[in-house]
C-alpha cells in the first residue's frame, strides 16, 4: 500500500484563491485523512482506512493541482478494498490511479527530480495492482503489471538518453522493491514454479535484510508457504514462527494473523489437529471483525478440512460453501475453484452425485479460463476416481459401464499429462519424487479402470508407454536406443553438468520448470497426496477421496540429467500409435506437450 500523504500544493498561475488550487487548510485535512487511514490500514481496521481514504480521493478530485495527493489517495483506498475483498473495485481504482500517473508524468516532464518520485508512485500502482489482479485469478495480467513495476525499480545507471527516469535504489524505493518481489514470489507461488518462487523469496528477503529489516514477515511467509507445498513441514513451521515473530515486531496485527493460518496449515498436514484449531479459530476471528474477504475464505476452508479429518462431513461440507462464496464474493475464482472440488467430495460421499458433478465442471471451467492445464488434470483424475467409487459402490445400483468408460475417458489423459511434468523438472530426485507422489497413482488409475473395462488393446498400449521410459536429452533423436528404465530419473550428473538440449525438447526442460505454466505442480490446499480407490463396499473417507493433494517439486533446482518427454511408439508397421488419441487429447485439452513429435517402432 502506498503510505505517502499527500504532495505540497504546486504553483499555479491562478493563485492560492483559484477553486482548482488547494488552500493549506485543505491540504492539511487532507493530509489527516491519509494519515489516520494508514494508521488504520496497519492496525488491521480496514474499514475504517477505507472510508478514511474514500474521504481523501473525494476531497483530492476537485483540485488539478493535487493530482499526487488524489492518486495516492486511490492506491490507499484501493489498498483496503483489496484486503476487504472487494477486489473489482481495488482493480477499478488502481487503474484510475494510474490514468493520472500518465497526467502527473506530462505535468513534471523535464525535471529529473519530479520525474523519479512519478517513477516510484507508478510502480508502486503496478504492484498493487497486481496483487488485486492475482486475487481475480488474472494471473497473466497480474505478472505483466509486477514485472513492468520491476522495471522501474532495479536502480541502473544514467545514460544520455535515459536521464530523466535512471535513478539510485533509496529507502523508499527499496521498499516497494521488497513489495514487488514478494508479490512476484506469491505469483510465482500461484503458477507452481517453485524453484524460482524460492529464488525471489530469497532475494526479496536479501533486499529486507540491507534495507528494511523490519519487513521481513512477508518474504517469511512465502518461504513457509514454498516449503509447505513441496513437502517440507519442518522448514514450513520454522518459517512460519519466524514470520509471526517478524509481524509481532513490526507490531502488523493481519500479518501475524496470516502467519498463524500459515502454520495452521502445516499443523494440520503433520496431524495435529489441536494446535491447527486453537490458530484457525482465532485467526478467523480476526478475519471477520476485520473484513478480510479472503484470508476468512481460506480460514473457512481449513476449518472445513479440520471437520473433514475429525469425521464430521456434514460440517465441513456448510464450512466448504460458505468459503466458496466468500471467495467468489472476494473474486478470488480460483480458490473457490479449487475448494469447490474439495466440497465436491464430500457431496459424492453423500451420494449427492449430481451437486458433486455441478462442483466439478464449475471448478473445470475455471481453470481452463485460465490456462491452469495441470489444474484442469488433477480434477479430472480425481473425478474419475468419483465415477470409478460411484460404479463400484453405487447405492443398491447395478454397475454402470457408462460411468466406468467416462472414468477411462478422464483418467487416461489426466495421468498422461501428470506424468508429463516430471519431464520438465531439472534433477533426477526431483522427477523420481513426482513419478512415485504423483504420476504412478495416477497411472495406476489408468491401468486399473482400463482392466475394469476389459479394454485389453489400451493396457497394453500403457505398459509399452510405461515400459519405454525416459530419454536423456543428448541430440541424438536419429536413434531409438536412448530409453532408459524410470530409475534413470534417480541419475545425477557427477559433476553437475547437464546435456545439451535439441530445440524441440528445450522448451519443456530449460531451468527445470515447464514452459507452459499449465504443467507445473498444482497446489491444492490439503494434506495427502492422490487419493486410492475405497475398498468395495466402503464410501471414500477422510484420508482418501475427501482430500486432494499438495504437488511435491522440490524447491531446489538441483543439477541432474535433463530429460526429455518419451516419443510416440509404433506398435506395429501398419497398427496405430499407442495411446495416440489420449495424447492428442490431453495436450489439446490441458496444454503443453505430453509426448515428442517423433515416432519410434517398438519391435
Amino acid at each position: 500500500m502506498t503510505t505517502t500523504g499527500p504532495a505540497p500544493a504546486s504553483d499555479s498561475p491562478d493563485g492560492p484563491d483559484s477553486p482548482d488550487n488547494l488552500d493549506d487548510a485543505r491540504l492539511a485535512r487532507i493530509g489527516a485523512l491519509v494519515d489516520a487511514g494508514n494508521d488504520a490500514f496497519l492496525q488491521g481496521e480496514f474499514r475504517t482506512a477505507h472510508a478514511l481514504f474514500d474521504q481523501a480521493v473525494e476531497a483530492t478530485a476537485p483540485f488539478d493541482d493535487a493530482l499526487y495527493a488524489h492518486t495516492s489517495a486511490l492506491v490507499n483506498r484501493a489498498s483496503a478494498a483489496d484486503r476487504l475483498g472487494d477486489h473489482p473495485a481495488a482493480i477499478a481504482s488502481y487503474r484510475e490511479a494510474l490514468g493520472l500517473c500518465d497526467r502527473l508524468a506530462k505535468a513534471v516532464t523535464g525535471a529529473p527530480e519530479g520525474t523519479a518520485v512519478v517513477v516510484v508512485l507508478r510502480a508502486g500502482v503496478l504492484v498493487n495492482l497486481a496483487q488485486a489482479l492475482q486475487n481475480t485469478g488474472d494471473f497473466d495480467a497480474a505478472s505483466t503489471s509486477l514485472e513492468r513495476a520491476r522495471a522501474l525499480l532495479v536502480p541502473r545507471e544514467e545514460g544520455p538518453d535515459d536521464d530523466a527516469t535512471a535513478f539510485r535504489l533509496e529507502a523508499d524505493t527499496a521498499e516497494l522493491l521488497v513489495g514487488c518481489l514478494v508479490s512476484l514470489t506469491a505469483l510465482t507461488i500461484q503458477h507452481e514454479r517453485w524453484a524460482r518462487a524460492h529464488e525471489l523469496a530469497i532475494e526479496s528477503l536479501e533486499v529486507v535484510s540491507r534495507h528494511h529489516p523490519g519487513l521481513s514477515g512477508r518474504p517469511l511467509l512465502n518461504l513457509a508457504t514454498i516449503h509447505e507445498a513441496t513437502g517440507r513441514p519442518d522448514l514450513a513451521e520454522d518459517f512460519a514462527h519466524q514470520a509471526v515473530a517478524a509481524f509481532l515486531a513490526s507490531d502488523t496485527p493481519a500479518g501475524v494473523a496470516e502467519a498463524r493460518q500459515s502454520l495452521a496449515q502445516t499443523y494440520l498436514r503433520s496431524g495435529r489437529l489441536d494446535e491447527a484449531e486453537e490458530l484457525l479459530i482465532a485467526g478467523q476471528e480476526y478475519f471477520e471483525r476485520t473484513g478480510m474477504g479472503a484470508q476468512s475464505a481460506l480460514g473457512l476452508d481449513l476449518l472445513g478440512l479440520l471437520a473433514v479429518l475429525r469425521g464430521d462431513p456434514v460440517l465441513a461440507d456448510e464450512l466448504y460453501e460458505q468459503s466458496v462464496a466468500r471467495f467468489e464474493e472476494s473474486g478470488a475464482v480460483v480458490s473457490a475453484a479449487e475448494v469447490r472440488v474439495r466440497l465436491a467430495a464430500g457431496l459424492h460421499a453423500e451420494g449427492r452425485y449430481e451437486e458433486s458433478e455441478a462442483h466439478i465442471q464449475a471448478a473445470l471451467a475455471v481453470f481452463a479460463a485460465r490456462g491452469l492445464g495441470l489444474r484442469c488434470a488433477q480434477a479430472d483424475f480425481f473425478h474419475a476416481t468419483l465415477l470409478e467409487d460411484r460404479w463400484a459402490n453405487g447405492r443398491g445400483a447395478p454397475p454402470d459401464p457408462v460411468l466406468l468408460g467416462r472414468a477411462v475417458g478422464l483418467a487416461v489423459p489426466a495421468a498422461l499429462a501428470i506424468d508429463a511434468v516430471r519431464f520438465t523438472l531439472a534433477s533426477g530426485g526431483q522427477r523420481e519424487r513426482w513419478h512415485r507422489e504423483f504420476a504412478a497413482p495416477a497411472m495406476r488409475l489408468a491401468f486399473r479402470l482400463a482392466a475394469r473395462a476389459g479394454a485389453a488393446d489400451l493396457v497394453s498400449e500403457l505398459i509399452e508407454s510405461q515400459c519405454a521410459g525416459t530419454p536423456l536429452i543428448d541430440g541424438s533423436h536419429g536413434s531409438h536406443g536412448s530409453h532408459g528404465s524410470h530409475g534413470s530419473d534417480r541419475a545425477e550428473s557427477p559433476d553437475g553438468s547437464e546435456g545439451s538440449p535439441d530445440a524441440d525438447a528445450q522448451a519443456d526442460a530449460a531451468d527445470g520448470r515447464a514452459s507452459d505454466r499449465s504443467l507445473a505442480p498444482p497446489r491444492f490446499l490439503g494434506p495427502s497426496a492422490f487419493p486410492e480407490p475405497s475398498a468395495p463396499g466402503e464410501q471414500p473417507g477422510p484420508m482418501d477421496t475427501f482430500r486432494l493433494g499438495t504437488a511435491l517439486a522440490g524447491v531446489a533446482a538441483s543439477a541432474g540429467l535433463r530429460v526429455s518427454p518419451p516419443p510416440r511408439l509404433a506398435l506395429n508397421p501398419t497398427g496405430p500409435v499407442a495411446l495416440d488419441p489420449y495424447i492428442d487429447h490431453a495436450e489439446t485439452r490441458y496444454g503443453g506437450r505430453i509426448r515428442e513429435r517423433r515416432v519410434v517402432p517398438t519391435w
